[in-house]
């Protein structure tokens, strides 16, 4: 349809469109959801997509006499009921299910879901990483879409700014496609609508978490990483009077923990510009105590102004991609920019700014074996002044390089999408058998969270003043739920929820009452032992202390003010704390 056409098309619309935003979780191994009572994080990519349906509202882009209404459920914190959804969806003339920012260990739980809608007569639109990255890198790969066309679902590829007045024109006159492919169709972000403050969601976080889109796209190729045949490598950013706005409400709304999730927040071109506006709201709410994360390569700390910037700012944590300490497999993974021999001197320095450091590190690379990961393992306990590991599974996901030469080669490669998450084997290793590497991926957790290390890392979160509570919490709880329930700590939270009635099709429905027993005996289990945990991790916080004073030295950096930090601690005590 010409521009001209849907002009004349909106002009004869009348009534309501409803529109139910989904963000799926997906299967453990036993076939319940991945959910929790209050999520780690929730998917900024819902606020991002509700922002982009506002703004098609506000400028009446269906006809003058069409409102359009939106409502987002992000499914790792609430269980979905499709009847009562169902019944929301038939208070409008018009409505649709769109499935958003969907992966690919997600499309499998996407696809039951949609089945229950569109078995009921209701329009469903499957979109994110998974489709856009399956069709510009692979669009042959069978398993890619397996089920969609029998599930009656429409696929959206590409970003949604270009192609929304299109899709909900579709959507709202009944014509709707099977295929919408904007891949060439990158939005401009200057001119795109801001995302909506998702306070509801926030609400539903652990610690009370938020989305901000800076920009997109990332310069770099690593071949495991899929963002880059998605969203490319050209950095397109939104404008810093939007990037304000936003935060401005965010702030209004009692705001206190906010991630920039752009992969690769130091190479935005407007990073300055943005970290500024954080420190003047600093200055403007000097009481308020915010946590604000963002995410960098390892050559940020080479930055002219970059670290710096970020202490002003209040950054507090750092997620940096390490992915290997070994040379070889750097290179295996086109992970260039990384040099081993540069690696630990860029980590001291945002540790020396004070940074709590999340590392993301990969196990089953070509070279790996378990002997040198054990290795590996204890040398980044011991050299790197990391706070906490983020271990993943290398898995070849549909969109990255990897999986586009894998699928070239002929490789043998796991049918069923849900073990894509990153913690599950999905290909054969060249040194090691699938259940070796396997098992080799949780030890890998377990390892790193050990007891002896904690104290080594509430040691330097001491001497560095990082905030002793968060950083017990996080070592204590990833420990628990990598080794009890087996989840990775981006898919973590609170108090596991395990509905029976959303089991994975295939996998029976258990009774009420054994399954009632069985969660409260596996609950307990978990409380208890995190609880036991973070008493030993504050008695050994309680200890270090002790043992400084009794040694003479000058209390930890938390016990000073941040103008006597430098002053008050010598230099060789600085080489052994980091």
């Amino acid at each position: 349809m010409t521009e001209s056409d849907q002009t004349a098309a909106a002009g004869q619309r009348s009534g309501s469109l409803g529109l139910l935003l989904i963000k799926p979780s997906h299967y453990d191994d036993d076939g319940y959801v991945i959910q929790w009572r209050r999520a780690f994080i929730v998917a900024n990519s819902l606020a991002v997509v509700d922002g982009i349906i506002a703004d098609a509202d506000r400028r009446r882009s269906l006809g003058p006499d069409v409102r359009i209404e939106s409502r987002r459920i992000d499914e790792v914190c609430e269980i979905l009921r499709p009847a009562r959804l169902m019944r929301w969806l038939e208070g409008f003339d018009r409505s649709a299910v769109l499935m958003t920012g969907v992966q690919s260990s997600q499309f499998p739980r996407a696809l039951d879901i949609a089945r229950q809608f569109t078995a009921a007569g209701h329009q469903v639109v499957i979109g994110g990483f998974h489709v856009s990255g399956s069709l510009a890198m692979v669009p042959g790969w069978t398993p890619a879409f397996e089920g969609a066309e029998e599930a009656g679902v429409s696929l959206y590829a590409g970003e949604l700014e270009p192609g929304i007045d299109e899709l909900l024109g579709d959507l709202f006159d009944g014509t709707l496609k099977p295929l919408y492919n904007r891949l060439g169709s990158s939005a401009d972000l200057a001119t795109a609508p801001n995302q909506e403050l998702m306070a509801d969601l926030a609400a539903q976080t652990v610690e009370g978490y938020y989305g901000v889109e800076v920009g997109r796209g990332c310069p770099f190729v690593c071949s495991f990483c899929t963002i880059i045949n998605f969203h490319g490598r050209s950095l397109r950013s939104r404008t810093p009077e939007a990037i304000e706005s936003y935060l401005r409400q965010w702030v209004a709304a009692g705001g206190k923990t906010i991630l920039v999730t752009d992969d690769n927040f130091a190479r935005s071109p407007i990073w300055r510009e943005v970290l500024d506006i954080f420190a003047k709201l600093r200055r403007e709410h000097p009481r308020r105590k915010w946590d604000i994360w963002i995410q960098v390569d390892a050559l940020a700390t080479r930055i002219a102004g970059f670290v710096e910037a970020c202490q002003r700012a209040g950054v507090t944590r750092i997620f940096v991609g390490l992915e290997s300490v070994r040379a070889d497999n750097l290179a295996a993974a086109a992970k260039g920019q990384n040099k081993v021999h540069q690696l630990r001197d860029m980590l001291v320095t945002w540790k020396r700014a004070g940074m709590m450091i999340f590392a993301g590190y990969i196990v089953g690379l070509p070279n790996d074996t378990p002997e040198r990961l054990a290795e590996e393992i204890r040398e980044l306990q011991e050299v790197y002044p990391i706070d906490f590991l983020t271990v993943f599974l290398l898995t070849p996901l549909p969109g990255s390089e990897d999986h586009k030469r894998l699928v070239a080669a002929g490789t043998a490669m796991d049918r069923d999408l849900n073990r894509y998450d990153s913690t599950h084997v999905t290909t054969a290793h060249p040194l090691m058998t699938r259940q070796e590497v396997q098992e080799l991926y949780w030890r890998c957790w377990v390892d790193y969270f050990s007891l002896p290390h904690l104290k080594t890392v509430l040691g330097r979160a001491l001497y560095h003043g990082l905030d002793g509570e968060t950083v017990r919490s996080t070592f204590v709880c990833t420990r628990v739920l990598a080794k009890l329930e087996r989840v990775h700590t981006g898919d973590s939270g609170g108090f596991r929820i395990k509905d029976r009635r959303s089991r994975r099709p295939g996998h029976p429905v258990e009774p009420l009452i054994p399954h009632l027993v069985r969660r409260f005996a596996s609950n307990t289990r978990i409380v208890a032992t995190i609880a036991g945990l973070l008493v030993y991790a504050y008695a050994v916080e309680l200890l270090l202390r002790l043992e400084r004073r009794r040694n003479g030295l000058a209390p930890y950096a938390c016990e000073l003010s941040s103008a006597g930090r430098a002053e008050n601690e010598p230099a060789a005590a600085t080489v052994a704390a980091e």
